[in-house]
């Protein structure tokens, strides 16, 4: 069976050995426990990926948004208007759609996507693997064996539950029947969930670097609500300038102040709102944030998020402080990098394709999946400038988004 994969490599029969040395980077703490969350998983990454970005919207709704605009407009063409016109029917029988952005969803969480076929044809889905409990072997390295090397492609097989934990069994799928696909794989030595050393075989998970950004974030929100809770939204600092007088000039010895100090205190603590303090009291408002900008630290750990999943200010819906050009082009060169990673995708999805075709008995790659273009368009200066006339945009921001010269802007200003 013909098979796609998303990191073509040139099979090798005799991999190259290099010895396992200390290459994984790792984390200072790895906590169970992050601001009001609990049972983090502190062992198996994979499962603490999903975890994470469940925890905080601004990484679920990012990678929301990064599974689904990638599969936009999803579609098929091929030489056969017949064979496109079923494909398009089977797509909407089975949801296929979603069975794409779920290609997405997992290949960016973990940096790795395998999945099977699953079902007649009439009815195939691809059924992803659960990476949390799915390793992967290159040849000659068979299930629960731990070798001194580091493992290499080519994948050979990819098993699931591998040593059967539990009342699991081990199951072992070769790697021609898996549909596998892999961002970013040379970019670091990894660990599998079996502490294996390996390089080329997972991922690079997009969640791995935001992860402290995630949790920070968790602790500042945890710190502020308690502060609320227990403060109110002030607390207020209490001093008792005519008692310090009195102590000062001798009249009352520490004992006395103290105790003095505690009784009213005592008598006081339960004030309700409204109710004023009288006496030989001044009360100061304690600022919340004190010398810390904890809002300006919350935004930033926000922002570091978003940049993680790839989502820009204005794709999360924020676009105060920036121009409209501006914007423009942020949001073009994100696309450039949105362009690559949706090839990726449509590489693994085609793979799928390709075997549907062949349970057809049809040709792999006669019909194809297609996705929208996701880069924006660019626009010609004449356009720019009826912006510009018509004060949709600034003067300024036309010189930005055409990219040419003020110079060049002004003559056709006079010209105009």
């Amino acid at each position: 069976m013909s098979t796609l994969n998303a990191a073509v490599t040139t099979p090798q029969r005799q991999g190259i050995k290099l010895a396992a040395a200390t290459g994984v980077l790792g984390k200072k703490e790895n906590p169970a426990s992050v601001g009001d969350y609990v049972n983090f998983d502190t062992i198996n990454r994979f499962n603490r990926y999903p975890q994470l970005i469940k925890s905080t919207p601004y990484a679920s709704t990012g990678l929301k948004k990064l599974k689904t605009s990638l599969t936009k407009g999803m579609d098929f063409d091929g030489d056969s208007q017949a064979d496109v016109d079923e494909f398009r029917s089977w797509s909407k029988k089975t949801n296929f759609i979603g069975q794409a952005q779920t290609v997405g969803g997992h290949l960016f969480m973990n940096g790795t996507f395998a999945g099977i076929c699953s079902g007649n044809v009439d009815r195939l889905k691809l059924r992803p693997l659960l990476m949390g409990y799915t390793t992967i072997l290159p040849e000659g390295v068979t299930s629960c064996s731990n070798p001194g090397t580091i493992m290499q492609p080519e994948a050979a097989q990819f098993i699931v539950n591998e040593g059967g934990l539990g009342q699991l069994k081990e199951t072992s799928y070769p790697a021609e029947n898996v549909v596998y696909g892999v961002i970013d794989e040379w970019d670091s030595i990894q660990l599998d969930i079996r502490n294996r050393t390996t390089c080329g075989l997972y991922g690079e998970s997009l969640v791995d670097p935001i992860e402290l950004s995630i949790r920070y974030l968790h602790i500042i929100n945890q710190g502020y609500v308690e502060y609320v809770r227990k403060y109110g939204m002030g607390r207020y600092s209490y001093s008792f300038p005519f008692m310090e007088q009195c102590f000062e000039k001798g009249l009352m010895n520490w004992e006395q102040f103290k105790q003095e100090i505690s009784t009213w205190m005592e008598e006081n603590k339960y004030l309700g709102q409204n109710e004023d303090l009288v006496g030989i009291v001044k009360a100061t408002p304690v600022d919340a944030m004190g010398s810390l900008d904890i809002m300006q630290f919350k935004k930033s750990l926000e922002t570091d998020i978003q940049m993680g999943l790839l989502q820009s200010d204005i794709s999360m819906g924020d676009s105060k402080g920036s121009t409209y050009a501006a914007g423009y082009v942020s949001e073009n060169a994100r696309m450039v990098v949105l362009d690559c990673l949706q090839q990726t995708e449509r590489n693994v999805i085609q793979d799928f394709i390709d075997r549907r075709l062949v349970l057809l008995g049809k040709t792999p790659g006669s019909v194809e999946v297609i996705f929208d273009e996701l880069s924006m368009p660019q626009m010609a200066a004449s356009e720019v400038l009826e912006w510009a006339n018509t004060g949709i945009i600034q003067n300024d921001e036309a010189r930005e988004w055409a990219g040419f010269p003020t110079s060049i802007t002004s003559k056709w200003h006079e010209v105009a």
